[in-house]
């Protein structure tokens, strides 16, 4: 299994500064992509781990491509050309066939890697396309207020950012059917996309020390 860590958003909902990059905001002395890589590596699950920045995120495209998350392999990096999320991802996991890729987004910094082992368990290798989903209700129980609810059965759900895609079955034109699986996690709720966000998961932090 790969790993592609997504990291070429803007980041214009936190209101940082222009020479910023979201996935080098620093949480605790590390950078949020430091910290999703640290649990995706801990796991143990993937043959290879893959950083997708785009032309909006150049500080975090020359990060990547220095750096090591072993003492014998440094991370692979293919860049985008940050049109959309979904445009990107298709472009990065059309690369990689075939494969399962487990998706995920720098904006979890939160994860760990007993969560990742926990999710690559559950997806089985049956469903083409898996999305990890958190119940509305349960992620606004933190003080978090999700920018897009998915509505299943009269139910709201938030996406985590992770997504596992059996990339044989991509296809540019066409979209894989979804297989959803809930995941209540605090760890996944917290997806930084605004500074209250980013200060929720800072008082996390801080509360396991």
């Amino acid at each position: 299994m790969i790993a592609a860590l997504m990291c070429g958003g803007r980041g214009t909902r936190m209101g940082i500064a222009h020479e910023a990059e979201k996935p080098l905001l620093k949480l605790k002395g590390s950078t949020m992509i430091d910290r999703v890589l640290h649990a995706l590596v801990g796991s143990g699950q993937f043959e290879k781990i893959v950083a997708i920045p785009s032309i909006n995120t150049p500080k975090t495209n020359t990060f990547m491509r220095n750096h090591y998350y072993s003492s014998l392999e440094p991370i692979d990096v293919v860049e985008t050309g940050g049109i959309s999320y979904s445009k990107d991802l298709s472009v990065a996991v059309c690369k990689f066939k075939p494969a399962r890729v487990f998706v995920v987004s720098a904006d979890l910094p939160l994860l760990n890697s007993k969560i990742v082992q926990n999710i690559v368990v559950r997806c089985l290798p049956s469903n083409p396309c898996v999305s990890i989903l958190l119940e509305k209700l349960f992620v606004e129980s933190m003080g978090i207020k999700p920018s897009i609810v998915t509505v299943i059965r009269r139910i709201g759900y938030c996406h985590s950012g992770i997504t596992i895609l059996d990339s044989s079955k991509v296809n540019r034109e066409f979209s894989l059917a979804e297989h959803y699986i809930v995941m209540n996690e605090k760890a996944l709720a917290v997806n930084v996309n605004t500074t209250r966000e980013l200060e929720i998961a800072e008082g996390m932090l801080e509360d396991e020390n």
